[in-house]
Protein backbone atom coordinates (compact mmCIF):
# COMPACT_ATOMS: atom_id res chain seq x y z
CA UNK A 1 0.00 0.00 0.00
CA UNK A 2 1.50 3.35 -1.02
CA UNK A 3 1.47 5.95 1.76
CA UNK A 4 1.64 9.73 1.57
CA UNK A 5 1.85 11.96 4.66
CA UNK A 6 0.86 15.62 4.50
CA UNK A 7 1.04 18.33 7.12
CA UNK A 8 -1.71 20.77 7.96
CA UNK A 9 -2.31 23.56 5.39
CA UNK A 10 -1.38 27.17 6.10
CA UNK A 11 -3.98 29.67 7.25
CA UNK A 12 -6.70 30.72 4.84
CA UNK A 13 -6.36 33.85 2.73
CA UNK A 14 -9.08 36.15 1.48
CA UNK A 15 -9.81 36.80 -2.19
CA UNK A 16 -12.55 39.25 -3.08
CA UNK A 17 -15.47 40.66 -1.12
CA UNK A 18 -17.26 38.74 1.60
CA UNK A 19 -20.61 37.41 0.39
CA UNK A 20 -23.28 37.31 3.08
CA UNK A 21 -25.80 35.31 1.04
CA UNK A 22 -23.74 33.09 -1.28
CA UNK A 23 -25.18 32.34 -4.68
CA UNK A 24 -23.58 28.88 -4.54
CA UNK A 25 -23.55 26.78 -1.39
CA UNK A 26 -21.92 23.61 -2.68
CA UNK A 27 -21.59 21.09 -5.47
CA UNK A 28 -24.44 19.58 -7.43
CA UNK A 29 -23.19 16.83 -9.72
CA UNK A 30 -20.55 15.87 -12.27
CA UNK A 31 -21.74 14.45 -15.62
CA UNK A 32 -19.02 12.04 -16.79
CA UNK A 33 -19.15 11.40 -20.54
CA UNK A 34 -18.44 7.74 -21.37
CA UNK A 35 -18.45 5.88 -24.67
CA UNK A 36 -19.48 2.54 -23.14
CA UNK A 37 -22.01 3.12 -20.38
CA UNK A 38 -22.20 -0.50 -19.25
CA UNK A 39 -18.42 -0.82 -18.92
CA UNK A 40 -18.13 2.45 -17.00
CA UNK A 41 -20.96 1.42 -14.67
CA UNK A 42 -19.25 -1.92 -14.02
CA UNK A 43 -16.04 -0.10 -13.08
CA UNK A 44 -17.84 2.03 -10.50
CA UNK A 45 -19.69 -0.96 -9.07
CA UNK A 46 -16.36 -2.76 -8.72
CA UNK A 47 -15.09 0.21 -6.66
CA UNK A 48 -17.99 -0.21 -4.23
CA UNK A 49 -20.55 2.25 -5.59
CA UNK A 50 -24.24 1.43 -5.92
CA UNK A 51 -25.74 2.72 -9.17
CA UNK A 52 -29.25 3.87 -9.93
CA UNK A 53 -30.24 3.02 -13.52
CA UNK A 54 -31.28 5.96 -15.64
CA UNK A 55 -33.71 6.07 -18.54
CA UNK A 56 -33.27 6.46 -22.27
CA UNK A 57 -34.12 10.09 -23.04
CA UNK A 58 -35.98 11.28 -26.12
CA UNK A 59 -32.71 12.55 -27.62
CA UNK A 60 -31.05 9.14 -27.11
CA UNK A 61 -29.04 10.03 -24.01
CA UNK A 62 -28.55 7.15 -21.56
CA UNK A 63 -27.23 7.46 -18.03
CA UNK A 64 -26.61 5.81 -14.67
CA UNK A 65 -26.25 7.60 -11.36
CA UNK A 66 -23.95 7.34 -8.35
CA UNK A 67 -26.29 9.12 -5.92
CA UNK A 68 -25.88 10.39 -2.38
CA UNK A 69 -28.62 11.28 0.14
CA UNK A 70 -27.91 15.04 0.02
CA UNK A 71 -28.67 15.18 -3.73
CA UNK A 72 -25.07 15.31 -4.94
CA UNK A 73 -24.01 12.71 -7.48
CA UNK A 74 -21.71 11.46 -10.19
CA UNK A 75 -23.61 10.85 -13.43
CA UNK A 76 -22.30 8.42 -16.03
CA UNK A 77 -23.78 9.58 -19.32
CA UNK A 78 -23.52 8.73 -23.00
CA UNK A 79 -25.08 9.96 -26.24
CA UNK A 80 -24.99 7.43 -29.09
CA UNK A 81 -25.83 9.97 -31.80
CA UNK A 82 -26.08 13.74 -32.25
CA UNK A 83 -29.79 14.58 -32.41
CA UNK A 84 -29.76 18.08 -30.90
CA UNK A 85 -27.38 20.69 -29.46
CA UNK A 86 -26.76 18.82 -26.21
CA UNK A 87 -26.09 15.43 -27.78
CA UNK A 88 -23.86 17.05 -30.41
CA UNK A 89 -21.88 18.56 -27.53
CA UNK A 90 -21.52 15.15 -25.90
CA UNK A 91 -20.51 13.50 -29.17
CA UNK A 92 -17.79 16.12 -29.62
CA UNK A 93 -16.48 15.42 -26.11
CA UNK A 94 -16.72 11.64 -26.47
CA UNK A 95 -14.64 11.72 -29.63
CA UNK A 96 -11.68 12.71 -27.43
CA UNK A 97 -12.36 10.02 -24.81
CA UNK A 98 -14.03 9.32 -21.49
CA UNK A 99 -13.77 12.09 -18.87
CA UNK A 100 -15.97 14.51 -16.94
CA UNK A 101 -17.88 16.75 -19.33
CA UNK A 102 -19.32 19.38 -17.00
CA UNK A 103 -19.54 20.52 -13.39
CA UNK A 104 -22.84 21.42 -11.80
CA UNK A 105 -22.82 23.83 -8.85
CA UNK A 106 -25.67 24.00 -6.35
CA UNK A 107 -27.39 27.40 -6.44
CA UNK A 108 -30.43 27.27 -4.11
CA UNK A 109 -31.92 30.55 -5.39
CA UNK A 110 -31.87 30.47 -9.18
CA UNK A 111 -33.84 33.71 -9.38
CA UNK A 112 -31.06 35.59 -7.60
CA UNK A 113 -28.26 33.98 -9.61
CA UNK A 114 -28.45 36.18 -12.76
CA UNK A 115 -27.84 39.35 -10.74
CA UNK A 116 -24.66 37.81 -9.33
CA UNK A 117 -23.45 36.50 -12.69
CA UNK A 118 -24.16 39.77 -14.52
CA UNK A 119 -20.92 41.31 -13.25
CA UNK A 120 -18.87 38.13 -12.78
CA UNK A 121 -19.64 36.17 -15.96
CA UNK A 122 -21.98 38.16 -18.23
CA UNK A 123 -21.84 35.53 -20.98
CA UNK A 124 -24.20 33.22 -19.09
CA UNK A 125 -27.54 32.10 -20.47
CA UNK A 126 -30.65 30.66 -18.86
CA UNK A 127 -32.71 27.83 -20.30
CA UNK A 128 -35.61 27.15 -17.95
CA UNK A 129 -34.16 26.02 -14.63
CA UNK A 130 -30.68 25.55 -16.15
CA UNK A 131 -28.13 28.36 -16.00
CA UNK A 132 -24.97 27.77 -18.02
CA UNK A 133 -22.62 29.16 -20.65
CA UNK A 134 -22.54 28.86 -24.46
CA UNK A 135 -20.29 26.42 -26.28
CA UNK A 136 -17.68 29.02 -27.24
CA UNK A 137 -17.35 30.36 -23.67
CA UNK A 138 -14.36 29.17 -21.58
CA UNK A 139 -16.87 28.54 -18.78
CA UNK A 140 -18.97 26.20 -20.93
CA UNK A 141 -18.09 23.29 -18.63
CA UNK A 142 -19.88 25.01 -15.73
CA UNK A 143 -23.61 25.10 -14.97
CA UNK A 144 -25.89 25.75 -12.00
CA UNK A 145 -28.55 23.31 -10.86
CA UNK A 146 -30.86 22.47 -7.96
CA UNK A 147 -29.82 18.93 -6.88
CA UNK A 148 -31.93 16.06 -8.06
CA UNK A 149 -33.50 14.34 -5.07
CA UNK A 150 -35.97 12.18 -6.95
CA UNK A 151 -39.09 10.48 -5.56
CA UNK A 152 -37.83 7.31 -7.28
CA UNK A 153 -34.66 7.24 -5.15
CA UNK A 154 -34.54 4.17 -2.92
CA UNK A 155 -32.32 3.28 0.07
CA UNK A 156 -30.47 0.74 -2.05
CA UNK A 157 -29.34 3.54 -4.39
CA UNK A 158 -27.38 5.07 -1.47
CA UNK A 159 -26.05 1.77 -0.08
CA UNK A 160 -22.48 2.15 -1.32
CA UNK A 161 -20.25 -0.71 -0.20
CA UNK A 162 -17.32 1.70 0.00
CA UNK A 163 -19.21 3.91 2.48
CA UNK A 164 -19.72 6.80 0.03
CA UNK A 165 -21.82 9.60 1.53
CA UNK A 166 -21.47 12.81 -0.51
CA UNK A 167 -19.64 14.63 -3.29
CA UNK A 168 -17.68 17.19 -1.26
CA UNK A 169 -14.90 18.38 -3.56
CA UNK A 170 -13.91 18.94 -7.17
CA UNK A 171 -10.51 19.56 -8.78
CA UNK A 172 -10.45 21.92 -11.76
CA UNK A 173 -7.40 22.21 -14.04
CA UNK A 174 -7.62 25.57 -15.75
CA UNK A 175 -5.56 28.69 -16.44
CA UNK A 176 -8.69 30.79 -17.04
CA UNK A 177 -7.89 34.08 -15.26
CA UNK A 178 -11.59 34.75 -14.61
CA UNK A 179 -12.14 31.64 -12.46
CA UNK A 180 -10.70 32.90 -9.12
CA UNK A 181 -12.88 36.02 -9.09
CA UNK A 182 -15.92 34.00 -10.18
CA UNK A 183 -15.50 31.43 -7.41
CA UNK A 184 -15.04 34.17 -4.82
CA UNK A 185 -18.01 36.13 -6.13
CA UNK A 186 -20.24 33.05 -5.96
CA UNK A 187 -19.49 32.71 -2.25
CA UNK A 188 -16.31 30.67 -2.08
CA UNK A 189 -13.77 31.56 0.61
CA UNK A 190 -10.17 31.45 -0.60
CA UNK A 191 -7.98 28.85 1.08
CA UNK A 192 -5.54 26.11 0.08
CA UNK A 193 -6.19 22.40 -0.23
CA UNK A 194 -4.57 19.17 -1.29
CA UNK A 195 -4.87 17.62 -4.75
CA UNK A 196 -3.00 14.53 -5.99
CA UNK A 197 -2.69 13.94 -9.73
CA UNK A 198 -0.76 11.79 -8.73
CA UNK A 199 1.80 14.02 -6.98
CA UNK A 200 0.25 15.59 -3.91
CA UNK A 201 0.51 19.38 -3.73
CA UNK A 202 -1.25 22.18 -1.90
CA UNK A 203 -3.28 24.22 -4.40
CA UNK A 204 -5.56 27.23 -4.37
CA UNK A 205 -8.97 26.26 -3.07
CA UNK A 206 -12.38 27.87 -2.59
CA UNK A 207 -14.52 26.64 0.28
CA UNK A 208 -18.29 26.78 0.06
CA UNK A 209 -20.77 25.86 2.79
CA UNK A 210 -21.06 22.28 1.52
CA UNK A 211 -17.99 21.61 -0.59
CA UNK A 212 -14.71 22.78 -2.07
CA UNK A 213 -13.31 23.59 -5.51
CA UNK A 214 -9.55 23.20 -5.87
CA UNK A 215 -7.80 24.89 -8.79
CA UNK A 216 -4.86 23.24 -10.58
CA UNK A 217 -2.90 24.44 -13.61
CA UNK A 218 -4.29 23.48 -17.01
CA UNK A 219 -1.41 21.11 -17.68
CA UNK A 220 -3.03 18.71 -15.19
CA UNK A 221 -5.89 18.10 -17.65
CA UNK A 222 -5.96 14.49 -18.78
CA UNK A 223 -7.74 15.47 -22.01
CA UNK A 224 -7.29 18.97 -23.48
CA UNK A 225 -10.27 21.21 -22.86
CA UNK A 226 -11.68 19.04 -20.05
CA UNK A 227 -11.00 21.06 -16.85
CA UNK A 228 -12.87 18.80 -14.40
CA UNK A 229 -10.14 16.33 -13.42
CA UNK A 230 -11.02 15.02 -9.96
CA UNK A 231 -13.75 14.48 -7.40
CA UNK A 232 -13.65 14.03 -3.64
CA UNK A 233 -16.21 11.67 -2.12
CA UNK A 234 -16.77 11.63 1.63
CA UNK A 235 -16.85 8.07 2.96
CA UNK A 236 -17.93 6.67 6.32
CA UNK A 237 -14.51 5.22 7.17
CA UNK A 238 -11.15 4.54 5.59
CA UNK A 239 -11.41 0.87 6.53
CA UNK A 240 -14.72 0.37 4.75
CA UNK A 241 -13.49 2.16 1.63
CA UNK A 242 -10.26 0.15 1.59
CA UNK A 243 -12.13 -3.14 1.86
CA UNK A 244 -14.12 -2.26 -1.27
CA UNK A 245 -11.33 -0.70 -3.33
CA UNK A 246 -8.80 -3.49 -2.71
CA UNK A 247 -10.91 -5.81 -4.84
CA UNK A 248 -9.79 -3.68 -7.81
CA UNK A 249 -6.54 -2.07 -6.59
CA UNK A 250 -4.69 -4.45 -4.22
CA UNK A 251 -2.32 -1.73 -2.94
CA UNK A 252 -4.11 1.61 -3.27
CA UNK A 253 -2.43 4.92 -2.49
CA UNK A 254 -3.49 6.21 0.92
CA UNK A 255 -3.07 9.89 1.78
CA UNK A 256 -3.11 11.20 5.36
CA UNK A 257 -3.77 14.94 5.47
CA UNK A 258 -5.21 17.60 7.77
CA UNK A 259 -8.78 17.09 6.56
CA UNK A 260 -8.87 13.31 6.66
CA UNK A 261 -7.54 9.97 5.50
CA UNK A 262 -8.08 9.24 1.82
CA UNK A 263 -7.71 6.65 -0.91
CA UNK A 264 -6.59 7.95 -4.30
CA UNK A 265 -8.02 6.16 -7.35
CA UNK A 266 -6.46 6.95 -10.76
CA UNK A 267 -8.42 7.89 -13.89
CA UNK A 268 -7.72 4.65 -15.76
CA UNK A 269 -9.63 2.77 -13.05
CA UNK A 270 -12.69 5.06 -13.13
CA UNK A 271 -13.89 6.81 -16.28
CA UNK A 272 -11.22 9.43 -16.81
CA UNK A 273 -11.14 11.29 -13.48
CA UNK A 274 -9.20 11.10 -10.25
CA UNK A 275 -11.33 9.93 -7.33
CA UNK A 276 -10.43 10.69 -3.73
CA UNK A 277 -12.41 8.69 -1.17
CA UNK A 278 -11.99 10.70 2.04
CA UNK A 279 -12.83 9.76 5.61
CA UNK A 280 -13.20 13.28 7.02
CA UNK A 281 -11.69 14.01 10.41
CA UNK A 282 -14.27 14.98 13.07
Amino acid sequence: MALCLLTAPPAAATDGPVVTAPAVTGLDHIPIAVNDLDTAAARFRALGFALKPGVTHADGIRNQHVKFPDGTELELITAPTATDELTADYRRLLAAGDAPAFLGLYAPDHDALPAVLASLAPGYHRDGPMVGFPTNDPLHFLFFWHRNQSPTDRPEHFAHANGGQSLIGVWLASDDASLPALLSGLGGVRDVGLACTPDCMMRRQWRFQEGTITLLPADRQRLPGRPVVGAVIRVASLEQALAAVKAVIPAPTVVHAAEGDSILIPPDTTAGLWLELRAVRP
